[in-house]
């Protein structure tokens, strides 16, 4: 048995002609898993409760962009306390709609709503709390925008900088 930090890696033969090949089985205990409320991002919820250990534990985190709700603000197309308190709420609602789904008890599901850069949260929050996983989509709400184009996106960026194995799923 392999052991990569918290995450145990267990390999046995496939039933493969060809020696060499292994079927990797992962026990799974925390995952995070970073939700926009986008297609793509329900599907990585249900892939990560498909990977996750039944006495594991998923955490569904929303992030509300500080840097939207400083941008409209400043044009004054709205007040910032406001919006985000009701952002916070829907995005609550949200969640606990979501984590109802797999209403079952196992793996034990958590919703958290954060404020600030979606990617700088999504680390802070897996790093913290001490997540074994991250899984998110590889495209978002507001996938092609210029400053996905420029900068990144969300995903690639916690690619990038993540100390834990992330999962990116495609679209779809």
């Amino acid at each position: 048995m392999l052991s990569v930090e918290n995450t145990s890696l267990n390999f046995r033969p496939l039933n493969f002609k060809l020696s060499g090949f292994y079927e990797v089985i992962m026990n799974i205990k925390d995952v995070l898993v970073p939700v926009d409320f986008s297609p793509a991002s329900l599907n990585a919820v249900d892939f990560a409760h498909s990977i996750i250990n039944p006495d594991g534990e998923m955490c569904l985190l929303h992030v509300i962009d500080s840097d939207f709700i400083r941008q409209l603000s400043e044009e004054g197309l709205l007040d910032a306390e406001t919006t985000i308190e009701k952002m916070r709420v829907t995005a609550e609602e949200k969640l606990a709609e979501i984590a109802k789904k797999f209403d079952g008890g196992q793996p034990q599901i958590d919703t958290m709503v954060v404020i600030g850069l979606p990617f700088a949260e999504i680390l802070r929050v897996a790093n913290d709390l001490f997540f074994e996983m991250i899984v998110l989509s590889i495209r978002g709400k507001h996938h092609g925008s210029i400053e996905g184009l420029l900068f990144g996106s969300t995903a690639e960026k916690v690619l990038r900088a993540a100390r834990v194995p992330v999962i990116c799923l495609p679209m779809g």
